[in-house]
């Protein structure tokens, strides 16, 4: 019994030693330790050609004990090479483009906090929200609005930062448009045929069906086209009667800014003037926006050429409200102080020349800069999912 009382003692010392790099954790360890009764070895009886007059009673067998030893173990500081900050992207690209344009981004995060940082490119948005939730404490992931919203109502990760996109907005809109006399409100809606390039789009799409739905409005049939151009063809055409497609404010006159809620949508037809084209490209109202007059941007511009009345017959009923672009996110249990110091990093770097061969990239995201988040901001992804009851699968498809 002293050799098994050594080799406990041996095995729960290497135990602990092996474990001390591992995740901090309580360990549970059951060891089985054979034990005496009574203290007493009892003799086999030996066998004999008499009979035997009395039986010894068997030996009795080594009762099992089990001891718990509980050991604590310490994980590697986070930023260490045993442990680097994951910094995860969804696989948008190649992993080679990820890892090769990730490479400055980490050098610059790496000078400016002193903590080591590692790419993973996960493989969705899917498993990438599942090491959001996971890991809380080691992630930072650059998701869409819809896996950030998903993310943050499943394990309160946080949003830190929103991209700006070329058309210098930190989000995306929907449109509704009809023909002149098309309706004037959602309810004119009901029974319409609608073109729709889409059915997964967030702004284009899923936002109007819960809109219709809130307002108790059930549209006609819906058409499906290849894309917005081709469904706003399908809308001047008269195949159908109402289309979605994507909304980007007009270039407001000299000193002024398109709000959202604030500014119609359409402002420029109070002046009572078609577009025209300008000798550059540009689908102007009354010159260009240094001159007084509007540069107008939604996707109707792109049909300009073919169908230059194309803003004459067609209006836009209502906008979708604005859904964020791409989101960099903290697991919930990020360090603070180092979340602050990643977060100023990732926007001075996003508006530097550094970043147009890094996230800036046209291989990569594109972005023209980053600014801070707002949860609430995403709360039109919610409305969406639980207006039409929808599962999170139904916005991993969205995503697809």
């Amino acid at each position: 019994m002293r050799n098994n009382t050594a080799i406990l003692t041996i095995g729960i010392i290497l135990l602990f030693l092996c474990l001390a790099a591992c995740e901090p954790q309580v360990v549970t360890v059951e060891v089985t330790r054979l034990v005496e009764v009574g203290g007493t070895v009892f003799p086999t009886p030996r066998r004999t050609a008499e009979p035997a007059v009395a039986v010894t009673p068997a030996p009795a067998q080594p009762t099992p004990q089990v001891i718990t030893a509980t050991v604590e173990v310490t994980r590697p500081p986070l930023g260490t090479a045993e442990r680097p900050v994951q910094l995860l992207f969804p696989p948008i690209a190649s992993s080679a483009v990820i890892t090769q344009r990730g490479e400055a981004l980490v050098a610059a995060l790496e000078a400016a906090t002193g903590v080591e940082f590692a790419i993973g490119i996960p493989d969705s948005e899917e498993a990438l929200v599942a090491l959001l939730c996971a890991a809380p404490a080691d992630v930072i992931g650059v998701v869409s609005a819809a896996a950030y919203t998903l993310a943050h109502d499943q394990c309160d990760a946080q949003a830190g930062l929103v991209a700006r996109h070329s058309d210098d907005l930190t989000w995306q809109m929907g449109m509704i448009v009809v023909r002149p006399g098309g309706g004037s409100a959602l309810a004119d809606l009901a029974g319409q045929r609608w073109a729709v390039s889409d059915t997964r789009s967030l702004p284009n799409y899923l936002y109007f069906r819960a809109k219709l739905a809130e307002a108790g409005v059930e549209p006609g049939e819906i058409v499906t086209m290849p894309e917005d151009s081709s469904a706003l063809m399908a809308l001047y055409s008269e195949e159908v009667d109402v289309t979605t497609a994507d909304f980007i404010p007009p270039i407001m006159p000299v000193d002024r800014t398109w709000v959202y809620g604030e500014t119609e949508p359409e402002e420029w037809r109070a002046l009572g003037i078609s577009p025209t084209r300008s000798p550059i490209g540009y689908v102007l109202v009354a010159g260009e926006p240094e001159f007084g007059g509007y540069r107008l941007r939604d996707a109707r511009s792109r049909l300009f050429d073919v169908t230059p009345d194309i803003f004459d017959a067609t209006r836009i009923l209502a906008l979708s409200e604005p859904i964020p672009n791409e989101t960099v996110v903290f697991g919930a249990d990020f360090p603070l102080s180092l979340a602050r110091q990643t977060l100023a990093t990732l926007a001075e770097f996003a508006a530097s020349e550094a970043c147009q061969t890094s996230l800036c990239s046209a291989d990569f995201y594109g972005w023209t800069g980053l600014e801070p988040a707002n949860d609430a901001a995403y709360d039109p992804i919610r409305f969406i999912k639980d207006t039409l009851d929808l599962e999170a699968a139904d916005l991993w498809a969205e995503l697809d």
